[in-house]
């Protein structure tokens, strides 16, 4: 562990056989240091050093640099990750000694993520031109503990990709960054595709928010950018800070017809359907006689103009 100028003590950890799988699969682990002198660790021993992509936001050191070998530089190889083998299902416990009143942590490592894996959409019928919040929650995708990750799906075959844009929407890497989540055991959480036009009608469209500001043109055209709420949360959403949704019902779209979100082999409908409208006025308050310039309340119920379901929006009435 190293000390951070706050005074605690941080140490950052993970599997090795998933590390060494996403490093082939181009997550930037930073670099398998050989030096014995800046870490304590035989042959087989793995620590990365200098992995800025996947511990993005680590603790500053204070100037003792005190918790690794005499030649740790912390400039250069902090953040650390110190890999281990763990055992599915096992048992991994975290003591700090203090003093004679040990704290312990313990953990378990486990292998089966689809059961923390779902999708959840914001209401059950959208009216044509209404923005669709969806919710994944996912802990395989939760990379960084120290930070919100980016994940970016290609949704006609699924395709995804890590960090392609940052969490302010800017393009975060210098190459493509493809990854085959097959290969970092998602199991069916790494899958995420989207019918938009069933029987050949559109019923859902993206557009562009402060989500994803970037060209992605290179990698598709259904490109969804879903974000992290909050660091090492593993909840991820497709609406930016404007509370705008990156998926929306096509203004022409047909009542009856259904698009399909499918996450983690969960598919979810999402049907068009156009709402009954009705006008009410409250007369409970003028007597018997309504007079000229008495006001009195109108309350007009028309889910049709219900576009935005996390906005409170104004209504314009002119006569």
């Amino acid at each position: 562990m190293a000390q951070a100028g706050d005074g605690s003590w941080y140490a950052y950890f993970v599997a090795k056989d998933q590390a060494s799988n996403a490093v082939v699969e181009g997550i930037n682990f930073g670099i398998n240091t050989t030096d014995t002198n800046a870490f304590t660790k035989s042959t087989d021993d793995v620590v990365y050093t200098g992995a800025t992509e996947v511990v993005r936001q680590s603790k500053t050191l204070s100037d003792t640099e005190t918790g690794f070998g005499l030649t740790f530089d912390k400039d250069t190889q902090w953040p650390a990750i110190q890999a281990f083998d763990f055992a599915v299902d096992g048992s991994v416990t975290i003591t700090y000694s203090k003093g004679g009143n040990p704290q312990s942590i313990a953990l378990t490592y486990l292998d089966d993520p689809d059961d923390y894996a779902g999708l959840t959409l914001d209401r059950d019928s959208y009216p044509p031109g209404a923005d669709v919040h969806m919710t994944i929650t996912s802990m395989s995708h939760n990379i960084d503990p120290t930070d919100e990750d980016s994940w970016t799906y290609e949704t006609i075959n699924g395709t995804a990709y890590y960090q392609y844009f940052d969490e302010n929407g800017a393009p975060s890497r210098t190459t493509e960054g493809r990854i085959n989540t097959d290969k970092l055991n998602f199991d069916d959480s790494g899958s995420f595709t989207i019918i938009t036009d069933p029987n050949g009608k559109d019923v859902l469209e993206f557009t562009d928010t402060n989500r994803d500001q970037g060209d992605a043109s290179n990698i598709g055209t259904n490109i969804v950018t879903i974000l992290e709420t909050q660091p090492n949360s593993g909840i991820f959403k497709t609406t930016d800070d404007a509370d705008n949704s990156l998926i929306v019902i096509a203004d022409d779209a047909k009542r009856g017809f259904t698009g399909t979100i499918d996450f983690a082999d969960n598919p979810k409908s999402v049907p068009v359907r156009n709402y009954p409208g009705s006008l009410t006025m409250d007369v409970s308050g003028i007597g018997g006689t309504w007079n000229g310039g008495e006001t009195i309340n109108v309350t007009l119920d028309d889910g049709d103009l219900n576009l935005n379901s996390l906005v409170d929006q104004d209504i314009d009435i002119t006569n």
